[in-house]
């Protein structure tokens, strides 16, 4: 493919399910596997990790994406560090701010200065066996190999600290050919503060995505999950976001009416209304999914390969994702061969 694909299946599905799609997904020409974490509404990720890694032969695993909030940078750095043993050496670290995970243990997200010490530490730990972490010596004494971490980001400062410090980037703010411009341009800025070029970066771009026979269902069970898109994008300002004026209520609105316990629950009315209105929703879907019916999301594939997004993180949040891998292995990935 010209365009590489990573996926993750988000929602609550009972782990028989899940496990089922990823058994399809090691088969159908993925990069790799991204696991949610947050520990109040999915079982926890490095379980799920491992039980993927014993299954797959083809994925690459990790979460995408953790937190520096909710555990100690020696217990993650141990955990991915033995999800990557056990799975032959497949493992990656995505990591993030926080979402969910942090807002339902009643928490803030982390300030950046925060997380760019906690990847460092992390980093440390798995390249020296050692790290300093909040003036404390701290230890790791069984890594085989550093493992590359994925810095997540949904705005510039992010961005530019993915540059910095990141193997990776995750990059999951808006979508379109000057967001994307502009986020290159971040990313670019903090490799040099590094001493590095655009290129040492492996840059992902992070979407919602859905296929359906037609696209007015794929967008209305995709909804909800656009919402939580937007609560995270808009969470600090809408300012420099590319956000039309006529929007900024209506994201205003998801703010103070989201609900992160819902999180990652599909096809939620409760957040699926706060779509409405006119615009909302196809905005958000622009901006945020690859969603519709097989040849449009083929189209809108296209359309992003020619912004020069080529490696696409797919988060899939149909109602049914039997459907989203047969569609996808029946009608869309040969076409992007």
């Amino acid at each position: 493919m010209s365009v590489n694909f990573k996926i993750s299946f988000a929602g609550r599905d009972e782990l028989a399910d899940w496990l089922e799609y990823v058994d399809i997904a090691d088969t159908s020409g993925f990069w790799g596997l991204g696991v949610g974490d947050s520990q109040s509404i999915y079982l926890d990720t490095y379980v799920r990790c491992t039980l993927a890694a014993v299954r797959t032969r083809n994925l690459l695993i990790g979460p995408w994406v953790t937190n520096p909030l909710t555990r100690h940078p020696a217990v993650t750095a141990s955990a991915i560090v033995s999800v990557d043993q056990v799975s032959g050496g497949r493992a990656y670290l995505g990591i993030g701010t926080g979402d969910s995970a942090v807002l339902n243990a009643d928490m803030k997200p982390s300030r950046m200065q925060y997380l760019e010490d906690y990847v460092r530490a992390v980093k440390d730990l798995m390249a020296r066996g050692k790290a300093e972490w909040e003036g404390r010596q701290v230890a790791l004494s069984y890594a085989k190999r550093s493992v590359p971490v994925y810095v997540a980001s949904s705005g510039p400062k992010t961005a530019r600290l993915a540059g910095r410090v990141g193997d990776g980037a995750i990059c999951a703010g808006v979508i379109s050919p000057e967001a994307v411009r502009e986020t290159l341009e971040q990313v670019r800025a903090g490799a040099e503060e590094a001493g590095r070029n655009l290129e040492d970066v492996d840059i992902w771009w992070g979407l919602m995505a859905n296929l359906a026979e037609d696209d007015a269902t794929a967008l209305n069970e995709l909804k909800s999950s656009l919402v939580t898109r937007a609560h995270h994008v808009f969470r600090y300002t809408t300012e420099g976001m590319h956000l039309p004026r006529e929007l900024v209520p209506a994201m205003q609105r998801i703010q103070r009416e989201y609900q992160p316990l819902l999180h990652g629950a599909l096809g939620t009315p409760t957040h699926a209304r706060l779509a409405d209105g006119p615009g909302v929703a196809e905005y958000l879907a622009r901006s945020f999914s690859l969603c519709g019916s097989p040849e449009t999301f083929v189209r809108r594939v296209r359309e992003m390969e020619a912004m020069g997004v080529t490696q696409i993180s797919l988060q899939v949040r149909g109602t049914d994702r039997r459907r989203f891998l047969r569609l996808w292995n029946e009608r869309v990935r040969r076409q992007l061969a």
